[in-house]
C-alpha cells in the first residue's frame, strides 16, 4: 500500500460512532496514529490513513487465508 500519495484516492462519506471517533482523537493527539517522517498531516488525512491502513491488513489477511485454503485444497 502506497501511503505517499502515489496512488490515486477516491473520496467517500463514512459514518463511525462518537466513540470510535472520540478514540481516533484521542490517539491522534496522543501521537499513537502515526505521521510521516517529516510530515505533517491534518487530524482529516490522518483518519483517512489510518482507515486505509486498516483496509489494507485486512485486504492482506484475506491474500493470506485463500492460500492457506488453496494449500489445503492441493492436500487433500
Amino acid at each position: 500500500m502506497d501511503m505517499m500519495g502515489r496512488v490515486g484516492l477516491i473520496e467517500i462519506p463514512i459514518l463511525i460512532a462518537p466513540d470510535q471517533k472520540a478514540w481516533m482523537d484521542r490517539m491522534i493527539k496522543e501521537g499513537k496514529i502515526a505521521i510521516p517522517p517529516g510530515g505533517t498531516l491534518e487530524k482529516g488525512s490522518l483518519y483517512s490513513m489510518f482507515i486505509r491502513m486498516l483496509l489494507h491488513n485486512a485486504m492482506e489477511e484475506q491474500k493470506r487465508q485463500e492460500a492457506m485454503d488453496a494449500e489445503d485444497e492441493d492436500d487433500e
